[in-house]
C-alpha cells in the first residue's frame, strides 16, 4: 500500500512539473531546410521568432509569454515554431535579410511552400496580444497578407479599415499605415472629418502637417475640441509641424538620401499662412537651416544671432537651437569661424541654468575643437561635460540626458 502511494505521489509531482512547464516547443535544428521539411509535411505555417541576445523584450517574451499555458498550447498544436539569433546564428543572418527584419523582437508567420512570410507582429506583448496576432496569421483573410490582397481588391469599408490598421501597426509598418489612412480620408468631403472615428484615424495614423486631414484640423480646431481635448489636439498638431521641421532642418550633405526643395518651400508657404505661437520657431530653424546647406557658415553665425535677438524661445528651447545650428561649423573649413562659435558656446553655457545642457554644449565644444586640431582642449571639454552631467543627475533626481547621434 505503501508503494503505491509513493508511486502515486512520484507520478502526481512529475505531472505537476509537466504542467507548470509547458511553454512554445522550439524546434531542436537551426537548419532552416529541415524546418521547411517539417512544416510542408505537418502543413502547417511556420513562427519564427527573430530575436538577438541583447534584446530586453526578446527576453520577456521568452521567460514570460512563451511559458504561458495558452500560449504553449496554441502555439505546439498550431505552428511549427523556430526561433533565431538574427546576429549569431548562421541561418538567421540569412533569413534576417530575406524576411526585411529591422526590428527586434520580430515575430513572422511563413508559409513553408512559398516561404513568404503571411504575417508579421513587432514587439513583445501579452500572451492574449500574441495570441490574437497568431490566429489572424492563421486565417488567410485576417493575415497581414491576406488583408493586403483585400484592400488592393478595393475593400474599402469603414470595419474593415480599422482592422487592416491595426495589422499594419503590429507589423510596424507606418509608411503603409499612413498611407491606407491618407487614402481613406482624403476621399472624403471635408465636412465630414470632424467625427470621433475620424479623428481617431489622424490622431494614431497621419504625421504630415500639408496633409489635408491635418491642415483641416490646423483651420478648424474648435471642430477637433469637441472630440478631444483642447490640449491633445493641439499637441498633435505642434508635433506634427516639429517632427516635418526638424527632418528638413536637420538634412545635412552627407545624408543618404536628397534634399527635397519643393517640400521645404511648401512648409514654409504653410508656416506662413498659420497664426501660431509655434510657426515663427519652425520658420527660424528653416531659415537658419538654408546656411548650412549652401555652406555659408559666416551667413549661419549671423542668422543664428538674429533669430536669438527675437526672443522667440521659451523654456531654454534656445539652447536646443543654438546646439543643433552651431554644431553644423564640423562642416566648415575655416578655423576662424569655428573658433567664433566655439567662444560663442561658452558664452551660452556661462547662461544656461540646466546642467544637462552644459554638458550638451561641452560634447559640441569638443566636437569643433577636434575639429580645429585642438585635442588637448577637446579632452578638457570631455572632462568638464561629465562634471556637468554628474551636477545634473544630482540635482535633476537620476534624469537621463538624451545622447545624440553622429
Amino acid at each position: 500500500m505503501k508503494k503505491i502511494l509513493l508511486l502515486c505521489l512520484v507520478v502526481a509531482m512529475v505531472l505537476n512539473v509537466q504542467a507548470q512547464n509547458r511553454r512554445i516547443d522550439f524546434e531542436q535544428t537551426k537548419e532552416w531546410k529541415k524546418v521547411l521539411r517539417k512544416a510542408k509535411k505537418a502543413k502547417k505555417l511556420i513562427f519564427v521568432d527573430c530575436y538577438t541576445s541583447w534584446c530586453g523584450p526578446c527576453k520577456t517574451l521568452d521567460k514570460k509569454v512563451f511559458t504561458q499555458d495558452t500560449v504553449a498550447d496554441y502555439f505546439n498544436e498550431t505552428f511549427i515554431n523556430v526561433k533565431y539569433d538574427m546576429e549569431k546564428d548562421a541561418d538567421g543572418v540569412i533569413l534576417k535579410s530575406q524576411f526585411e527584419i529591422k526590428a527586434f523582437p520580430t515575430l513572422v508567420f511563413v508559409d513553408p511552400e512559398t516561404q513568404q512570410v503571411v504575417h508579421r507582429m513587432v514587439g513583445a506583448g501579452s500572451p492574449d496580444w500574441l495570441i490574437a496576432g497568431a490566429k489572424k496569421a492563421n486565417d488567410p483573410q485576417s493575415s497581414l497578407v491576406g488583408m493586403m490582397k483585400r484592400y488592393e481588391n478595393g475593400e474599402k469599408g469603414s470595419a474593415f479599415l480599422a482592422d487592416y490598421l491595426s495589422v499594419l501597426g503590429a507589423a510596424y509598418m507606418q509608411k503603409e499605415r499612413e498611407e491606407v489612412a491618407m487614402e481613406y480620408l482624403n476621399a472624403l468631403p471635408s465636412d465630414q472629418l470632424a467625427t470621433k472615428e475620424n479623428w481617431a484615424l489622424i490622431r494614431d495614423n497621419i504625421s504630415d502637417p500639408l496633409s489635408t486631414p491635418l491642415k483641416y484640423v490646423m483651420n478648424n480646431p474648435n471642430k477637433f475640441y469637441v472630440l478631444a481635448s483642447e490640449k491633445l489636439v493641439n499637441q498633435k498638431t505642434e508635433s506634427s509641424i516639429k517632427m516635418a521641421t526638424r527632418e528638413l532642418s536637420m538634412w545635412r550633405p552627407h545624408a543618404k538620401s536628397s534634399f527635397d526643395e519643393q517640400r521645404n518651400l511648401d512648409m514654409i508657404q504653410y508656416l506662413l499662412s498659420l497664426d501660431s505661437d509655434l510657426a515663427p520657431i519652425a520658420l527660424a530653424n528653416l531659415y537658419t537651416a538654408a546656411y548650412i546647406r549652401s555652406g555659408d557658415f559666416a551667413g549661419l553665425l549671423h542668422k543664428m544671432k538674429e533669430v536669438l535677438s527675437y526672443n522667440l524661445f521659451r523654456k531654454e528651447l534656445e539652447y536646443n537651437y543654438f546646439e543643433e545650428n552651431i554644431e553644423a561649423l564640423s562642416l566648415c573649413d575655416d578655423k576662424v569661424l569655428v573658433e567664433q562659435g566655439i567662444e560663442w558656446i561658452d558664452r551660452m553655457c556661462g547662461t544656461a541654468s540646466n546642467y544637462f545642457k552644459k554638458a550638451s554644449l561641452m560634447d559640441v565644444k569638443a566636437h569643433l575643437q577636434l575639429k580645429i586640431g585642438d585635442t588637448v582642449g577637446a579632452e578638457k571639454s570631455k572632462e568638464t561635460e561629465k562634471k556637468y552631467e554628474e551636477e545634473g543627475r544630482k540635482r535633476g533626481g537620476g534624469a537621463v540626458r538624451m545622447m545624440k547621434m553622429r
